[in-house]
């Protein structure tokens, strides 16, 4: 049976199928070019070119004063103040907040804001602001929403006593609440490289630029699901970033943590690395410190020392031809000390500067954290340290048996002293008891005994609790108490007085 090949022309083709075929391909070409099309407007923007969308929510009191043409005249002059300063650096909508009743920063401060509100919908700010009448003059307020990471600032508030510097003084509390969001692009141990968010629309007012050389930042991760949605923000605690310089949308930073690897190497597609700017609002920082097992349990008695930082005219300064106390004096300026009082807090005053300064922290000798602080940044905050109460029991002790040490060794220097003084005397009777009372004060041995119980139960008590830092301090304490011992405690010259005072017992010829 023969197969006949049977092929396709389209010039055989019936015109219905000619025309199917040719609609066919003019539709593929169609939504190729549209895929294509969506491809491309899909495509991420980079953070510097994103501006900021922003939504003012404007709360005017109900007062004879604030007429309609008055509240329709404070809302556009606040839009022209944030179209002159900000610029394309932020996209802002304005509108009257007529559901917060009374508008004053009382209720202000009460009003809840989540992630949820209907407000914050759509934009990456939201401010909330207040007008009210006060005596002779006006009460403006202000809190702000930030949705990346998703807090409320504090309320703050300002005094305005003519109408005319209202628009102006309510566009001063966005200034004060407007805190930059950035991308941490590049880091290692010391230096981080910053993206700044809309950092390519220059502001047109210079004073209006997110970031500045000196301004502090906070990191944080975001971790997001697959659709996008934010899963959960984790700040990165006890590190700050201090910014050293600013290119336009660039900036570089130094890093300053009591972590030992702040920020991690690993990049995921689903994790953010952000940063986000501060500011102290606060004279002072109440610090409370507690145990890491107990949290309940203050740490007092604990010393806390604000190491001084090594500015470039002390580094000048000690470079010169300088010497002795002078040089000592020019290279390490004294540390300020504190101690904890009984609920395991002290109160670190913030000079002004606004950079971190680093705490030492102390339990006797030892070392149990480092760490830096802004101060006025938090009115209150807490440190964990590790329990040190096991280490002190361990070192008290020790101190006893040290004490024992000392008490042994002038017990014998005396006994020596006054043997030498029987046999000047030719009173060998007292020599023969001298050397008998010697020989019952506590030896190396009986020590080390005492010193090999202490550290086996300040070592089992620490390995019980997992703390291996505390195993290795008691490690530490117990090896200098145990060379303490063998030095002060040796026999050698023990056994060389006993020989010497042998031979003149037989050169003197006494029984």
């Amino acid at each position: 049976m023969l197969h006949h090949e049977r092929k396709f022309d389209m010039k055989h083709a019936p015109i219905l199928n000619r025309r199917l075929i040719a609609a066919a391909l003019m539709i593929g070409l169609f939504c190729s070019s549209a895929f294509g099309a969506t491809d491309e407007s899909e495509e991420e923007i980079p953070t510097t070119l994103q501006p900021y969308n922003v939504r003012v929510f404007v709360a005017i009191d109900d007062n004879v004063e604030f007429q309609l043409k008055f509240r329709t005249r404070i809302l556009a002059e606040l839009r022209d103040r944030c179209d002159g300063y900000w610029g394309r650096m932020c996209t802002v909508s304005i509108e009257e907040f007529p559901r917060l009743i009374p508008a004053t920063a009382t209720t202000l401060d009460r009003l809840a804001i989540t992630h949820e509100s209907p407000e914050v919908a759509n934009c990456d700010k939201a401010f909330f602001l207040t007008l009210q009448a006060d005596g002779g003059g006006y009460l403006v307020a202000g809190k702000c929403w930030d949705t990346t990471t998703r807090e409320t600032s504090d309320v703050i508030s300002s005094q305005v006593f003519r109408r005319s510097d209202i628009a102006d003084r309510l566009f001063g509390l966005l200034s004060d609440l407007f805190e930059p969001i950035v991308e941490i692009a590049d880091f290692d141990e010391k230096q981080v490289t910053l993206q700044i968010r809309a950092g390519e629309f220059l502001p047109p007012d210079p004073t209006q630029a997110p970031l500045k050389t000196g301004r502090l930042l906070t990191p944080f991760y975001r971790f997001l699901t697959r659709e996008g949605d934010v899963r959960k923000i984790q700040e990165i605690p006890w590190t700050y970033l201090v910014v050293s310089d600013v290119d336009r949308a660039t900036a570089n930073c130094t890093i300053v943590s009591g972590l030992r690897v702040p920020l991690t190497t690993r990049r995921r597609r689903l994790i953010e690395v952000l940063a986000q700017g501060v500011r102290p609002k606060f004279d002072s920082t109440r610090l409370k410190f507690v145990s890491q097992q107990f949290t309940d349990h203050p740490m007092f008695g604990v010393t806390v020392s604000i190491v001084p930082e090594k500015s470039e005219t002390t580094a000048e300064a000690s470079t010169e031809e300088s010497t002795g106390e002078e040089q000592a004096q020019v290279a390490k300026p004294e540390p300020v000390t504190m101690m904890t009082d009984r609920a395991g807090t002290v109160t670190i005053s913030g000079d002004g500067s606004n950079k971190p300064v680093m705490l030492a922290v102390h339990s006797g000798k030892s070392a149990l954290a480092r760490v830096p602080l802004v101060p006025g940044l938090e009115a209150e905050a807490q440190i964990q340290l590790p329990d040190d109460t096991i280490r002190l029991n361990v070192e008290g002790q020790l101190a006893v048996l040290e004490a024992g040490v000392i008490d042994a060794v002038a017990k014998r220097a005396v006994l020596m002293a006054r043997t030498r003084s029987a046999i000047k005397a030719n009173d060998w009777k007292s020599v023969d008891e001298f050397l008998e009372r010697m020989d019952k004060i506590s030896g190396p041995s009986r020590m080390q005994t005492e010193l090999t119980i202490i550290r086996e139960r300040g070592v089992s008590a620490a390995m019980a609790r997992k703390d291996v830092s505390a195993k290795r301090r008691i490690e530490r304490l117990c090896s200098k108490t145990s060379e303490l011992i063998e030095t002060y405690l040796n026999l050698d010259k023990i056994n060389q007085f006993r020989e010497e005072t042998a031979e003149l017992r037989k050169a003197l010829g006494a029984k």
